[in-house]
């Protein structure tokens, strides 16, 4: 059966794109592992998405001490995995561009998103205890972009590896340790057993378990450790301009609200002291008003004086006639 038109697209994207890239979770251990790929329909999953995506993007932020620390914060990266702002990431940017020696510089370094692909398998290793049971396996970018390659050809041979009747397992060869890991990606030899449909039934919603172990509400803290470790402040930053702004590290989806609740005061103070100038300007105005009505008066009052001692000479006059 030859492999969906749409999927077969969306798959060649995928494999420029992750062929590029640097809870209950398997991984590939050492040495050979055999796998079958799940890819449901949305018709056989509800939470696939409507272009037929079967994986997700996995991005995690170890905030630690030191490299080799336990970690004080945990948190999922909001920009690769929501395709939102995220708040840790333009910490962490501060606190790279802070840093007064290169160790230091490393550490901040090392708290950028750790990325990985997860997707549903079957695990069909040898001495593998639970082959039937539906599993989420974790891979590096750079190793799903291998098994994209690998459906990519076989799609463009007519083939469909990941029918559940018809469809290859693949073995993923992983060798070397560390920095030198690397794996290896093919179709397993031999006869695959078939998908069988509670199987598919079984996958899980790759999405909700990412934000259920991820994003768990350890944003502040994952900020404050930042800010503490690095003396990198990060309530506020300054604009070009010089106005104060909400910092860039406040601008994910679960600071919005906080934002927006900041800048209505902001603008309510401004409003407030619009208001208290303008009064002020007002009564300033005022008084050089009641002032010039009191010099008014007092300048009027003695004003008749010169009339009464006229007649009064005049009075004084009559009388010696």
């Amino acid at each position: 059966m030859a492999l969906n038109p749409a999927l077969q697209k969306l798959i060649s994207n995928a494999t420029n794109k992750y062929s590029r890239s640097s809870g209950n979770r398997i991984k590939p251990k050492e040495g050979v592992n055999r796998y079958r790929i799940l890819a449901p329909t949305p018709a056989q999953a509800a939470w696939v998405k409507a272009d037929l995506q079967f994986w997700a993007d996995c991005a995690v932020h170890w905030i630690k001490a030191d490299e080799n620390g336990k970690p004080l914060a945990v948190v999922g990266c909001e920009s690769i995995v929501n395709q939102a702002p995220c708040a840790v990431c333009t910490a962490i940017d501060e606190a790279v561009k802070s840093a007064i020696d290169e160790e230091s510089k490393k550490l901040y370094e090392s708290w950028k998103a750790k990325t990985t692909v997860l997707v549903n398998a079957l695990d069909r290793s040898k001495g593998s205890t639970n082959a039937d049971d539906v599993q989420i396996l974790e891979l590096t970018p750079t190793t799903w972009g291998k098994v994209m390659s690998v459906i990519q050809q076989y799609g463009e041979e007519g083939e469909d590896i990941l029918d559940l009747s018809v469809g290859m397992d693949l073995t993923i060869t992983r060798t070397g340790k560390g920095l030198n890991t690397e794996y290896s990606v093919n179709v397993a030899p031999g006869k695959s057993a078939v998908v069988k449909p509670e199987q598919i039934k079984a996958t899980q919603d790759l999405y909700a378990h990412i934000q259920k172990e991820f994003f768990r509400g350890e944003e502040t803290k994952a900020l404050s450790a930042i800010a503490q470790i690095s003396g990198v402040s990060l309530p506020r930053l300054t604009s070009a301009s010089g106005a104060r702004t909400p910092t860039r590290a406040l601008t994910s989806s679960s600071a919005a609200v906080a934002d927006s609740e900041v800048e209505e005061t902001d603008d309510e103070a401004l409003a407030a002291l619009e208001e208290a100038v303008v009064e002020e300007e007002v009564v300033v105005e005022e008084k050089p008003v009641v002032v010039a009505k009191t010099v008014v008066k007092q300048v009027t009052k003695p004003a008749p004086a010169p009339v009464e001692d006229e007649m009064d000479d005049i009075l004084a006059d009559l009388d010696t006639i």
